[in-house]
C-alpha cells in the first residue's frame, strides 16, 4: 500500500483580517505577572519523585555528535520532527511524567500510563550502528493486569513539531533546530525547517514498513499485527485522508499515522517496535536502510547495555546507600559522556545536545575536573585537546567574544591535569600555550585602567557592565597553576614571569576589592567598579576552584551569608534586569563547595539535599528559568545539563576526598542518612594530587563505625596529612588509628600516614529541625510546603469531590 498527500503553501496573518473600517483595540495595559503553580496532584506518591512539571529527557547515544528529545508530551523529536503516540479507542497521549533510567544510570528511558484497563510502558533509547549511523528505538509494551479479556489500542503519527505557546520560533519545551556554524563547536543542531508542501509516504509491503516525507525514511514501524494506516491523523468532513488533494497542515498537524488494536486476555502483552532515524534516510540508500532494518531492539538493548556498563563501571565509585544519591553520580557521567561529541578525530565537550549544544571554556574546566578527579583523564585529555581551537593568536583563551573567565579555567584545568596524572610529557606540551597566555594577560591588564581584566558588558551570567569579580578571581588561579607547573617542569625563568604577573594583578584586584567592599558592607560585589547590581556568578568563586581569599576572611562570609539569605526552595536565586528572580540549580553548587572547605557540613548537606530535590526522575540537573515556588517549568531551558552533572559529581567526590595544600580530607560532608547501624559507606579509586585511595566506612553498630583504607600513595607528592572528619551529627568519644587513640580537634582527627584502620566510638546527635534526615524527608518537607503556598494561592484542598 502506498499513500501519497501533497502539501501547499499556507500563510496564516498573526491578526485577525480587518473588515471595513474596523479597527483594532489595544487591550488596556496587564496586570503584573500572576504567579503561576502547579497542581500537586502531580506527584503521585506510588511513583518517584520528579521536579520539574514538564519533563524534558535525553535520548542519545554515547559520543554521538546529536541526539533525539523526549519531550513532555511523551513524543520523540528530532531535528526533523517527532514520533507522537497515542493510546486508547479514544486516542490520548501515550505519556507520563514521571520517567525512570534503566537501573537509575543508564540511558534507556521508560515510562507507564495505564488506559482502559490496559498499561502501555514505552522505552527509548538510541545506539550508533555499525555504519555510524544513530538509531533510537522505541518499544511499547501493552499488557492486560486484569482478569477480563480487553483490547489493546496502539497509534504513532509524524508531526513536525509539538504545540507553541511561546513566541519563541519552535515548540514548547524544545530544543530550536536547525542551526549550523562553519566554526567547531559553535552551536550545531541538525534538522530542516517546515515545509508546508511537504510529501509524505507510507510504505507498507513485504520488505517492510516505513514512513517517509520527501522520499526519506523518519521511521519505520511493525508490520504485525496489520496495523492501519493513513495519510493523516484525522480526515475532516468528507476529504479523505487518501486523495491528493491540497492539504494545508501546521508544523504541529499529525501525519502519516499508522494504528494497531489487538485483543489482549487476561496476562497476555503485545510488543511493538518503532525505529527512528535521528537523520532521516534516502529511500535510495538501499545500504543504510538495510542496516536499520536489521537493527532489533533486544540485540541493539544488549549492546548498548553492556557498552555504557563497561564506560560506568570504570573509575572513581561511590556508594552512600542512598539510592538518589549513588544513581545521580553515576547518571550525571552518563550525562556527561552524552554530551560529549566525537566528530572524527575531535572530541568537542557540550553542554547537552538541545539548546547548549556548543562547547564553552568555563564548563569544559569542570568537565574536565570531573573526568581527571572520577577516573577518567582519557576523557579529560581529549576535552582538553579542543582547547587549542579556542586560544587566539595572541594567546588569549576565549570561547566566548567577551567573555574572560575561560582564561582563568582554561590555564587551571589545562595544569590540574598535570596535578592527577602527573604527565610531564603532557606539561611540556602545554607549557607554550600557558606562557603564550600569561602574555595576552600581562598586556590586557596593562592596558585596563584598573589593571583588571578588562572590562566587559557581554550580559550574560552576572548581567552588569564593568570588571567582572569573578574573571578576575579564576584569572588568579589560572596564574597560580602556572606557578605549579613551571616550578615543576624546572622553568625558572616562565616561574619568575607568572609569579611577577600575579603579584601584579593580585594587587591591582585587592586595591579594587577592598574599595567596593568597604562600601558593601563585606559584601563581595559581582563588579568592581562600584556598581551594586548585577547577580551572583563570579562572586562566589573566592574560595573556589583555589582560595584567592582566606576562608574565614569577613567578605567570604558575608558573600555567603547574603546569598544564602536569598535562597529559596533551598536553591540560590538568579536574577536578570527585568526578568525577576528565577531558581538556579548548579549555581547553588559553587556555595557548597566553599562550605565545605569552611567546614561548614551541616549547611551543605541542606544544600545537597535541596539539590537533589530539584532533579528528575531520570537524575537529570537543569539550569535556572523555573520560579520559585512556581509551575516547575523550565519551558526552553531544557534537562538534562551537563554542568550541573559535572558539577555534581565534583560535589560528591569533594565530600567523600578533597585535597587542600598538601592535606587530604575524607568525608568533608556526610548525610544523616549514610550513617547508621548495619550501613556501609564505600568509596573505590578516588584519584587525588597524591595518588588514589579507597576506603570503606563500616558501622555495625548505631555507636561504632570502621573506617577500613587502602592508599597508593606516591611519596614525591605527598600528602603530609590527611584529615578525617566527624559527622556534624555524631560526637565522638574515642577514635584509634591501628590500635593507637588520636585526638578530635574541631571535629576533625589527623590519620597518620599509611594507616589502615581506624575504630570510632560515637553518639548520635539530634538533628536541626532545618535539617532533612535523607532526601526523602526532604521531598517530604518540600511537598508539604508547596501544597501549603498551592492551597493559600487557590483555595484547592486534596479531596475526593475536589480533585
Amino acid at each position: 500500500m502506498r499513500i501519497r498527500v501533497v502539501f501547499c503553501s499556507l500563510v496564516l496573518s498573526p491578526l485577525l483580517h480587518a473588515q471595513g473600517s474596523q479597527s483594532f483595540i489595544a487591550p488596556p495595559p496587564a496586570p503584573a505577572e500572576i504567579a503561576r503553580m502547579v497542581s500537586p496532584s502531580i506527584d503521585k506518591p506510588s511513583e518517584p519523585f520528579s521536579y520539574p512539571s514538564q519533563s524534558v529527557d535525553e535520548i542519545g547515544a554515547m559520543f554521538a555528535p546529536s541526539a533525539a528529545e523526549l519531550t513532555p508530551s511523551g513524543s520523540l523529536y528530532t531535528g526533523f520532527g517527532e514520533l507522537m503516540l497515542f493510546n486508547g479507542i479514544d486516542r490520548t497521549e501515550l505519556n507520563n511524567r514521571v520517567r525512570t533510567l534503566e537501573q537509575g544510570y543508564l540511558p534507556v528511558v521508560s515510562f507507564t500510563s495505564r488506559k482502559d484497563g490496559i498499561d502501555y510502558t514505552v522505552s527509548f533509547f538510541a545506539s550508533t550502528l555499525a555504519d555510524g549511523q544513530t538509531v533510537n528505538f522505541v518499544r511499547v509494551r501493552a499488557s492486560n493486569p486484569g482478569a477480563t479479556r480487553r483490547t489493546a489500542f496502539l497509534t504513532a503519527s509524524w508531526s513536525f513539531t509539538g504545540r507553541q505557546t511561546t513566541t519563541f520560533p519552535t515548540g514548547d519545551n524544545r530544543f530550536r533546530r536547525p542551526l549550523s556554524s562553519a566554526l567547531a563547536g559553535d552551536f550545531h543542531q541538525p534538522g530542516e525547517e517546515f515545509r508546508p508542501d511537504s510529501a509524505y509516504t507510507i510504505e507498507h509491503n513485504a520488505d517492510g514498513n516505513a514512513a517517509l516525507r520527501d522520499s526519506r525514511v523518519i521511521f519505520l514501524f511493525p508490520q504485525h499485527p496489520q496495523p492501519a494506516v493513513s495519510a493523516s491523523y484525522r480526515d475532516y468532513y468528507n476529504r479523505s485522508g487518501g486523495s491528493d488533494d491540497p492539504a494545508r497542515p501546521l508544523p504541529n498537524t499529525p501525519m502519516a499515522t499508522v494504528e494497531y488494536s489487538s485483543p489482549l486476555a487476561p496476562g497476555a502483552d503485545l510488543t511493538l517496535d518503532f525505529k527512528v532515524p535521528l537523520i532521516p534516510i534516502s529511500a535510495h540508500d538501499v545500504a543504510a536502510l538495510a542496516a536499520v532494518r536489521a537493527a532489533a531492539f533486544d540485540m541493539q538493548h544488549t549492546v548498548v547495555i553492556q557498552l555504557w556498563r563497561q564506560q560506568l563501571s570504570s573509575g572513581m565509585q561511590i556508594q552512600t546507600g542512598e539510592s538518589k544519591v549513588d544513581d545521580l553520580f553515576r547518571a550525571s557521567l552518563t550525562y556527561c559522556l552524552l554530551a560529549l561529541n566525537h566528530i572524527g578525530d575531535t572530541w568537542i565537550q557540550t553542554i547537552n545536545q538541545f539548546q547548549y549544544h556548543r562547547f564553552y571554556l568555563r564548563d569544559s574546566a569542570d568537565f574536565v575536573r570531573m573526568y581527571d578527579t572520577t577516573g577518567h583523564p582519557d576523557l579529560a585529555a581529549k576535552v582538553l585537546d579542543f582547547y587549542g581551537t579556542r586560544q587566539t593568536n595572541d594567546g588569549n583563551f576565549v570561547s566566548q567574544p567577551g567573555q574572560y573567565d575561560g582564561w582563568g579555567l582554561a590555564v587551571w584545568s589545562i595544569v590540574e591535569h598535570y596535578r592527577i596524572t602527573h604527565d610531564r610529557t603532557y606539561a611540556e606540551r602545554m607549557l607554550p600555550r600557558i606562557r603564550s597566555a600569561v602574555n595576552w594577560l600581562d598586556t590586557a591588564t596593562a592596558r585596563d585602567p584598573l589593571h583588571l581584566l578588562p572590562a566587559t558588558d557581554v550580559r550574560d551570567n552576572e548581567y552588569i557592565p564593568g570588571h567582572l569579580t569573578g574573571y578576575n578571581f579564576l584569572a588568579l588561579d589560572g596564574l597560580d597553576s602556572a606557578i605549579l607547573m613551571a616550578r615543576a617542569l624546572g622553568s625558572t625563568a616562565d616561574e619568575k614571569h607568572f609569579q611577577s604577573s600575579r603579584d601584579n594583578l593580585h594587587a591591582a584586584f585587592l586595591h579594587q576589592l577592598d574599595a567596593v567592599t568597604n562600601r558593601s558592607g563585606g559584601y563581595i560585589p559581582p563588579a568592581l567598579d562600584g556598581d551594586p547590581g548585577g547577580t551572583d556568578w563570579g562572586n562566589l568563586l573566592s574560595l573556589v576552584p583555589e582560595q584567592q581569599l582566606s576562608p574565614f576572611d569577613p567578605r567570604v562570609t558575608a558573600t555567603l551569608r547574603r546569598t544564602q539569605g536569598s535562597y529559596a526552595e533551598g536553591l540560590i536565586t538568579y536574577r536578570q534586569p527585568g526578568q525577576g528572580t528565577y531558581l538556579h540549580h548548579y549555581l547553588t553548587i559553587k556555595n557548597t563547595l566553599s562550605e565545605l572547605i569552611r567546614g561548614e557540613d551541616e549547611q551543605a548537606i541542606r544544600e545537597l539535599d535541596a539539590v537533589l530535590v530539584h532533579t528528575t526522575s531520570t537524575n537529570a540537573g537543569w539550569e535556572y528559568s523555573i520560579r520559585p515556588w512556581g509551575n516547575r517549568d523550565f519551558s526552553g531551558n531544557l534537562s538534562p545539563h551537563g554542568w550541573f552533572a559535572a558539577e555534581y559529581r565534583n560535589l560528591l567526590r569533594n565530600m567523600m576526598v578533597r585535597e587542600e595544600g598538601n592535606t587530604l580530607h575524607l568525608l568533608s560532608a556526610v548525610s544523616p542518612a549514610w550513617v547508621g547501624g548495619g550501613k556501609t559507606l564505600r568509596v573505590t579509586n578516588a584519584d587525588t594530587y597524591f595518588g588514589r585511595i579507597s576506603f570503606d566506612l563500616e558501622m555495625p553498630s548505631e555507636g561504632h563505625a570502621t573506617l577500613h583504607l587502602v592508599t597508593k600513595m606516591q611519596p614525591e607528592y605527598g600528602p603530609r596529612q590527611i584529615l578525617l572528619h566527624i559527622p556534624f551529627f555524631e560526637k565522638a568519644s574515642r577514635v584509634v588509628a591501628d590500635g593507637k587513640p588520636i585526638r578530635v580537634v574541631h571535629g576533625t582527627a589527623e590519620i597518620p600516614l599509611g594507616t589502615k584502620q581506624v575504630d570510632i566510638d560515637w553518639t548520635r546527635q539530634p538533628l536541626s529541625p532545618q535539617t532533612p534526615a535523607s532526601y526523602l524527608d526532604a521531598v517530604d518537607r518540600y511537598k508539604a510546603e508547596y501544597l501549603q503556598r498551592f492551597q493559600q494561592a487557590t483555595g484547592w484542598q486534596p479531596d475526593a469531590t475536589n480533585p
